[in-house]
């Protein structure tokens, strides 16, 4: 598999961001896009610019054992690029009645010197504070799915093992740089404190290791065989993206686990 390597010591170490206690990551990303961006049209100055989520494919897959519980875990890295004209931004907002740190994206366009400034406020969630990783999550951001293989070789209907509500501190963690954007960002959410705005700016994506909590599924009892992991972001359709950029917020990677411990990957994509 030809891989990108990536280093990411450059982040901000401030604000409980999810690998501020670490001086030195390299993580491993595909080098090729394997599945339809969806090539959004750059808009007018005053007209709403959206993000477009987009999952790439689980990767770094490997199986993991609980000796304590005697269980087993597929643990995999994942990464969510936003590929769309503005930002996906969430501010926090107390919410002393309801007892909640309550979620809201805010929508940006640009007048015609390419100034930015914020045309809508929608409320999207909650933030709770996540003690395994010491910060603060947006709900809900993603699910995870491992699928049988169907009769053709296509993702199958039966989901043998599940995430359905993953929480995610978004932040800018690595950029892509091998596609072309209309309004390419610098690296602007770093932080993920309870009051800290978290986002993900056009052309960066929010990695998260194989290695940290979360990232895994209990495969306990699973034969070896051909299996497929989805990843899907958004699964509330509670972000805003504008329309027609929904149908690309599920990945698939299509692998195999051999000899109860080993993966291959067979398959970015379907």
């Amino acid at each position: 598999m030809n891989i990108n390597r990536l280093n990411l010591t450059n982040r901000s170490q401030s604000g409980g961001g999810k690998i501020a206690s670490l001086t030195a990551l390299s993580v491993s990303l595909i080098a090729g896009l394997v599945f339809s961006r969806y090539v959004a049209q750059a808009d007018s100055p005053g007209v709403v610019h959206y993000p477009d989520l987009q999952p790439y494919p689980a990767y770094q897959l490997s199986v993991k054992y609980d000796s304590s519980r005697s269980h087993r875990f597929l643990a995999f890295s994942t990464a969510i690029g936003n590929f769309g004209e503005g930002p996906v931004e969430l501010f926090p907002v107390n919410n002393e009645a309801a007892g909640t740190t309550d979620a809201y994206q805010r929508l940006y366009t640009h007048d015609a010197s390419g100034s930015w400034y914020p045309v809508a406020t929608n409320f999207v969630g909650t933030f709770e504070f996540h003690a395994a990783h010491d910060h603060w999550h947006f709900n809900n951001f993603a699910a995870y799915e491992l699928r049988n293989v169907g009769p053709n070789g296509s993702i199958g209907t039966t989901v043998l093992a599940s995430a359905q509500k993953v929480s995610f501190c978004l932040e800018d963690s690595w950029q892509e740089t091998r596609l072309s954007f209309d309004h390419v960002a610098s690296q602007t959410y770093v932080n993920c404190c309870q009051d800290c705005v978290q986002g993900i700016s056009v052309s960066w994506a929010d990695v998260y290791p194989s290695y940290l909590e979360g990232q895994s599924l209990d495969i306990t009892g699973l034969p070896d065989g051909t299996y497929w992991l989805l990843i899907t972001v958004d699964p509330g359709d509670v972000i805003s993206e504008g329309g027609g950029v929904k149908s690309n917020n599920v990945s698939a990677t299509k692998f195999q686990i051999n000899k109860g411990s080993k993966t291959r990957i067979l398959q970015y994509g379907q």
